[in-house]
């Protein structure tokens, strides 16, 4: 039985640095699974959806599950969801929609990095703050995990963390970065779980530097790890199609995680 596709999707209307960063995660995670059919659908501009759901149509793939690009919501998917996998049907196509990636643990290692990098561009050496940033709009599930991620960025590093919950204007992040500034933190990184470079980031970005960050993270959408993460939330979803048969999915050959880094000096 061939594997079923994955459908990356988000409800996005066309913005194009946000097109993009899908783009490139989806050039990403074939790479890494080149075995696999893969499509891009913003579900806020229907002809991308329809585009991918022909395409696979006419490779003659009969199974697919939409992954919902989702940084926010643990368990909740946007009502667009429903549609595609109604469309999907229409087309031969028996569909389910995964888990969203959601604010999964893995996320920090990925924000362990990039916060690397970032301090590395700025020849940063010290470190004596850090504020989690994440848009506004998941589900209750989603915020107390949001939570839960914060406090465990935290006791890794033994620094101070300050969430950020952000509307899209940055103001949330720039109150963050104030608030240990005013506890006497010096040197405060940002980082951000924004999947693409799109008009809430770069609010988000300008307002943590405005407000005295020293590092801030570019989006998570470039990193080569995310797809090992997709590929988890797509392989619970391909068992379910397996119609009552479990059998294993692979979800790659190397697949792990990075490890805890150990806290600086």
């Amino acid at each position: 039985m061939a594997a079923p596709a994955v459908i990356l999707a988000d409800t996005t209307t066309g913005n194009p640095d946000v097109s993009q960063a899908l783009q490139t995660i989806k050039e990403l995670l074939q790479r890494r699974r080149p075995d696999l059919p893969i499509a891009l659908a913003e579900l806020g501009t229907r002809p991308t959806l329809d585009e991918a759901l022909d395409s696979l149509a006419e490779a003659g793939v009969h199974e697919a599950v939409f992954v919902p690009l989702d940084l926010r919501s643990a368990t909740a998917y946007a009502p667009e969801f429903d549609v595609a996998v109604e469309e999907a049907k229409s087309r031969g196509i028996m569909s389910l929609v995964s888990r969203p990636i959601g604010p999964a643990t893995e996320l920090l290692n990925i924000l362990d990095e990039l916060v690397r990098e970032a301090l590395h561009a700025r020849s940063a050496l010290e470190l004596d703050g850090l504020v989690l940033v994440a848009r506004a709009g998941g589900d209750a599930r989603g915020s107390a995990l949001l939570s839960r991620r914060a406090r465990q960025w935290s006791a890794h590093h033994r620094l101070p963390v300050q969430l950020a919950v952000e509307e899209g204007d940055g103001s949330a992040t720039a109150a963050a970065v104030a608030a240990l500034r005013a506890q006497g933190r010096r040197f405060v990184a940002v980082g951000g779980t924004f999947l693409a470079p799109g008009p809430a980031y770069r609010a988000h970005a300008l307002a943590a530097q405005k407000a005295g960050a020293i590092a801030i993270t570019k989006p998570i959408g470039g990193s080569p790890h995310l797809s090992q993460l997709i590929l988890a939330r797509y392989a619970f979803g391909a068992m379910e199609l397996l119609d009552g048969h479990p059998q294993p999915v692979v979800v790659d050959a190397d697949y792990h995680f990075l490890s805890a880094r150990k806290r600086r000096g």
